[in-house]
């Protein structure tokens, strides 16, 4: 096999491995910071202030990141 062709099966899993721990780390950096701001609110207020931010650095950040992996 050509050091330019990749096994689909192993990309796929690199990507997710990557996708997970870029998702893994950009939601906790996001609930550590929002938590002085958020201590008393109820989850789904927490989550719904979380999410969008959550969004963007997926679509922005991590997928790209992990296509490049």
């Amino acid at each position: 096999m050509s050091p330019l062709v990749r096994r689909p099966i192993l990309a796929r899993i690199r990507f997710l491995a990557v996708a997970m721990l870029g998702a893994y780390l950009i939601l906790n950096l996001l609930l550590a910071l929002l938590s002085p701001l958020t201590a008393q609110w109820p989850t789904p207020a927490v989550t719904a202030l979380a999410v969008p931010p959550m969004v963007l650095a997926m679509v922005y950040l991590v997928i790209p990141l992990a296509r490049r992996a």
